[in-house]
Order: C-alpha cells, then structure tokens, then sequence
C-alpha cells in the first residue's frame, strides 16, 4: 500500500467516525439501545456456538456436559436481557459507572507513584478527579441516565477519535506536500 492510499485511508476512516459519533450524539438512546440489544445478540450466538460445538467435541474433552450447561446458560441470559431491555441498560450503564471509580484510581495511584520520574504528573489529578465525578453522576443518576449515557460517551469517542484522524491527515499532508 503506498502512502497516499495509506492516507486516504486515514481519510476515509476519520469521516466515517466522524459522522457516525455526531449520529450517535444526535441519537443516544437509539444507540445506547442498539448496543444493549447487540450484548444479548452476543450472548445467545456465543452460547448455542459453545452449547453445540461442546456437544459435537464430546469425545475429545472433559466435562463436555458444563460446557453445555455454560452456552445454555449464555443463550438463557442472552434471552432474557433481551425480554428485558432496561434491566440490560441498568446492568451495562452500572459497569460503565463502575469503570470510571475504579480508572480514578488507577489514575491516581499512577501519578503518585511516579510523581518523582514524570515532570507533570500533577496533572493526571484533574483527571482522576474528573473521572470519578463521572461515575459518581451515572451511578446516582441511575436509571434514568441507562437510558443515554452509552450512546453519548459512544458518540464521544468516536467523534474525538474521528477528527484525530482527520487532523493527522491534513497535518501529514500540508507537510509533506503530497
């Protein structure tokens, strides 16, 4: 692949990041819905493949009959999240929020321990701090907040991570003169 194709790949996939991040801002509750109805499509796919493919390799491994157990289990939770799709919301948003406390302090305890080998490690501080005030809002705004918040943080990224790309290719180019 040469450059240029290269870069309009970076092009194109900025776009199309771009596009589909405003899309997502514009729509989050239809993306966040989407999102937790892809989770229990996953669940039952991944369930019945690990339910048959246990029963078709019976002979060939131990406790084949758990592993039954285990894809009828997935395709028995895929299901009923599906039936019930707030509950679904409730359970991710709660991950999501769960997340952000414990990367707070990650991120704190990363900037203290190399507060004598990073020169601005200072600044990850606002960041923790601002990570856990997120997951404070999405836990205590529950379950009004399962309703939005993945669509929206979706969105998010893919819109920031969209115009990066874009960015890199118009610095690329005007510096390179391609």
């Amino acid at each position: 692949m040469t450059e240029k194709k290269f870069l309009s790949c970076v092009l194109t996939e900025g776009i199309l990041l771009t596009v589909l991040g405003l899309a997502m801002l514009m729509l989050p509750k239809i993306t966040t819905i989407t999102f937790g109805m892809m989770i229990c499509l996953a669940f039952i796919i991944y369930g019945g493949y690990k339910a048959i493919n246990a029963f078709l390799t019976r002979h060939y491994t131990r406790h084949f009959i758990l592993n039954i157990i285990l894809g009828l289990i997935l395709v028995g939770v895929g299901l009923f999240l599906f039936t019930a799709p707030m509950f679904n919301l409730i359970i991710i948003t709660s991950a999501i929020g769960v997340y952000f406390f414990l990367e707070s302090i990650s991120t704190s305890a990363f900037a203290l321990q190399n507060r004598k080998t990073l020169y601005f490690w200072w600044a990850n501080i606002p960041v923790a701090i601002m990570q856990f005030l997120l997951g404070l809002i999405i836990i205590v705004g529950l379950p009004s907040t399962a309703l939005w918040i993945v669509g929206i943080l979706a969105g998010i990224n893919f819109l920031i991570t969209g115009m990066i790309l874009i960015s890199m290719f118009i610095a690329t180019k005007y510096t390179y003169n391609m």
